[in-house]
C-alpha cells in the first residue's frame, strides 16, 4: 500500500478551483497507489476546522495535503505545530495570490506537484512566531495589511488578485495617514520612531516588493527560507510631501532602494516591538491579533513541505 493521504479542501479559496478539480486530485493520488481521505475545511465548524481534523486524525496519515490559498496552508502548519507532529505537508495552491507557494518553488502544474508529494523529498522551511501565533511567510502591520483579510471572499472569488488591488486603492487615504510609535529592538537594529507599515517575512517578496537592498542583483534576491533569519521591512511615517513621494515611488516601483531614508530593511532572527497602543497584525493574510508588546522569532527548519526531487 502507498502513502496514506489526508486531503483537506478549502472550496471557497480563490475562484473555487479546489472544488472543481477535487476528483482529479483524488484520482491522481490513487493512480500513485495512495489511499486518500478527504475532508472539507469549514472554519466556523467545530468538527470540520483544520485544527479539529488534524487533532482527531494526527496519527493516521503519512502525508497531510491542503488545497486552498496561503491562509489555508497557514492554518494547517499551525495545527501541525500545535500537535507536535513530524508528518510532512503537501500544498496545492488554489488561492488568489499564493505568494508562499511561489517562494517555495511549488510546481504550478498540479500533476507535477502531486508527483512531488508522493515521490519527492520534504523541504524543511523556517517558520515564524509572533507572540503565540505561527506564520509561514509574513507577519505585517499598518498600511494595507487589513486588505488581505478584510476583502470579501465573494469579491476575491470573482476578481482574484484584482480584488486586493481595488480594496487597496479604496482604502489608500486612511492607510497612509495612520502611524504607530514603536520601539524596535534587535541585535542588528534598534530605533524608536513613527511607522506606517512593517513586514517581517520569510519570502522572496515582501508585501509585493520584488527586490531587496544590496550591492548586486544576487544579494537583492538572497532570501533563504532555511537560514534562520527574517527579512524585516519598516516604512517610516511621512513628514512632508517629499517623504510621501519617496514612499509612493517605492510602492509603485516594487523594489526597495538602498538610499530611501523612509524605508528600513534588515535581517534578524529575533525582534522585539513595543507600542503604547495596540497594533493589529495580519499573519499569512489572516488576522493575527492586536498587541502592545510583540516578540517575533524564527523556528529554523521546522516544517517539511513536500517538493519534487531535483535529481
Amino acid at each position: 500500500m502507498g502513502k496514506r493521504v489526508l486531503l483537506l479542501v478549502n472550496s471557497s479559496s480563490g475562484q473555487e478551483k479546489g472544488k472543481a478539480l477535487l476528483y482529479s486530485f483524488v484520482e491522481e493520488f490513487a493512480k500513485k497507489n495512495c489511499v486518500v481521505t478527504v475532508f472539507p475545511i469549514l472554519p466556523r465548524s467545530r468538527k470540520l476546522s483544520t485544527d479539529s481534523i488534524v487533532h482527531k486524525y494526527k496519527e493516521a496519515f503519512d502525508l497531510i495535503v491542503c488545497v486552498g490559498g496561503d491562509g489555508t496552508l497557514h492554518y494547517l502548519v499551525s495545527s501541525v505545530l500545535e500537535e507536535g507532529l513530524q508528518v510532512p505537508i503537501g500544498y496545492i495552491p488554489t488561492g488568489s495570490t499564493n505568494d508562499f507557494a511561489a517562494s517555495l518553488g511549488i510546481p504550478k502544474d498540479w500533476k507535477e506537484n502531486i508527483d512531488g508529494m508522493v515521490k519527492g523529498k520534504p523541504f524543511y522551511c523556517d517558520i515564524g512566531q509572533l507572540n503565540e501565533k505561527y506564520f509561514n511567510y509574513i507577519a505585517a502591520f499598518g498600511a494595507f495589511t487589513k486588505v488581505s483579510y478584510g476583502t470579501e471572499q465573494k469579491l476575491k472569488n470573482n476578481l482574484g488578485y484584482m480584488a486586493y488591488l481595488l480594496e487597496s486603492i479604496r482604502t489608500m487615504p486612511e492607510n497612509l495617514s495612520k502611524s504607530y510609535r514603536l520601539q524596535v529592538r534587535s541585535a542588528e537594529f534598534s530605533e524608536e520612531g513613527e511607522y506606517i507599515f512593517g513586514a517581517i517575512s520569510n519570502s522572496r517578496s515582501v508585501a509585493g516588493f520584488s527586490g531587496f537592498p544590496g550591492s548586486s542583483r544576487e544579494e537583492k534576491w538572497n532570501v533563504d527560507l532555511q537560514d534562520g533569519k527574517f527579512e524585516v521591512l519598516l516604512i517610516r511615517a511621512p513628514k512632508n510631501i517629499a517623504d510621501f513621494g519617496e514612499i509612493l515611488a517605492t510602492i509603485i516601483g516594487g523594489v526597495i532602494p538602498e538610499d530611501n531614508p523612509q524605508v528600513q530593511f534588515f535581517k534578524t532572527s529575533h525582534l522585539f516591538l513595543s507600542a503604547k497602543e495596540e497594533v493589529e497584525w495580519t499573519v499569512d493574510g489572516e488576522f493575527g491579533g492586536a498587541y502592545r508588546e510583540m516578540e517575533l522569532k524564527v523556528m529554523e527548519k521546522k516544517v517539511g513541505v513536500m517538493l519534487p526531487s531535483e535529481d
